[in-house]
């Protein structure tokens, strides 16, 4: 199977990082990356996330559609990854399997990218000596796609848990999915009290600051734009943020991606990797299967993709 990852800019200066080779008229695409017995393109649609936000859903579903076409009919692409807010603009990928201009199968990468991100909370545990049953987490973004698995996963394991959501019903109904925990739930960013901190939302920029964080948090941040700012970090030195969402490309594979860190690569775009490797032809969009989510992680032992170190934006911590 050949796969395709459509993502989009994330600030206008990021173009300027690009190969110019890459920069098409309404496109950014990259040459095609080979990966032993599959093969697949990123393409980046030359709009913001905030553009992306403001624009009508409709338009933004349309744009989405177009390049998924555009990547069938010019590539034979018959697997294809939702990146960063082209998930939240379709549904989590539902909207755009029920396309019948687009017949191929259709994956947002969150199963991965949910899995890895506990990998994450169990590192920084072990990392900084934090007792789980005697700590604080805070799951920003709780009930949406990656922060509800993540909260399956993790908030049992924790003394007290804040899950932070818009929706007060909806956060309810995931409470009651996480039966005998302590937790709080809120409509508001109180998170100061949390000694662990999961953001995964779908906010076009910053969204946390100072006075939100107590001295020492940690922050994973799995958000893409990420929730926390660098000069974040740099204002709050006592605090800890973590990426969310990198892993190791196998050396195997022989593939270095301009624009991520050297021998990195988003978890999501893994996935459908992974996917395209194993011929699964299934659509994996909406809430994550839990089962599903345990199997990538195997495909991931099998194929080499692997959580090695903590890093803050790239940067090995």
């Amino acid at each position: 199977m050949k796969f395709a990852s459509i993502g989009h800019l994330m600030t206008r200066d990021q173009e300027k990082k690009i190969p110019q080779s890459w920069l098409k008229d309404e496109y950014i695409l990259s040459p095609e990356f080979d990966f032993e017995h599959t093969s697949g393109y990123l393409l980046g649609l030359r709009i913001t996330a905030k553009e992306i936000m403001y624009r009508p859903r409709t338009e933004m579903q349309q744009i989405i559609l177009d390049a998924a076409v555009f990547l069938q009919d010019s590539f034979k692409i018959e697997l294809l990854q939702l990146g960063a807010l082209t998930t939240s603009v379709t549904e989590g990928g539902r909207w755009l399997t029920m396309q019948p201009a687009f017949r191929g199968f259709v994956n947002h990468g969150d199963s991965y990218t949910a899995a890895v991100a506990c990998n994450v909370v169990n590192k920084i545990v072990d990392k900084y000596g934090i007792k789980p049953e005697e700590s604080s987490l805070a799951v920003v973004g709780g009930y949406g796609i990656i922060g509800e698995a993540i909260s399956k996963k993790l908030v049992p394991l924790f003394g007290h848990s804040i899950i932070v959501g818009r929706n007060q019903k909806k956060l309810e109904s995931l409470a009651a999915k996480i039966p005998n925990s302590s937790l709080n739930l809120t409509t508001e960013l109180d998170i100061r009290t949390a000694d662990v901190v999961i953001t995964a939302t779908n906010h076009p920029s910053a969204l946390i600051y100072s006075d939100h964080l107590k001295k020492g948090a940690v922050v994973v941040d799995v958000a893409q734009p990420p929730n926390v700012s660098l000069e974040l970090c740099h204002e709050r030195p006592d605090i800890v943020r973590v990426d969310g969402g990198y892993v190791t490309i196998p050396s195997k594979f022989g593939v270095s991606i301009p624009g991520y860190p050297k021998g990195k690569l988003f978890s999501c775009i893994a996935e459908v990797i992974m996917q395209a490797l194993e011929r699964d032809r299934s659509h994996h969009v909406g809430s994550i299967d839990m089962q599903y989510m345990d199997c990538t992680k195997k495909w991931a032992h099998t194929y080499g993709f692997e959580l090695r170190e903590l890093t803050n934006f790239g940067l090995t911590i």
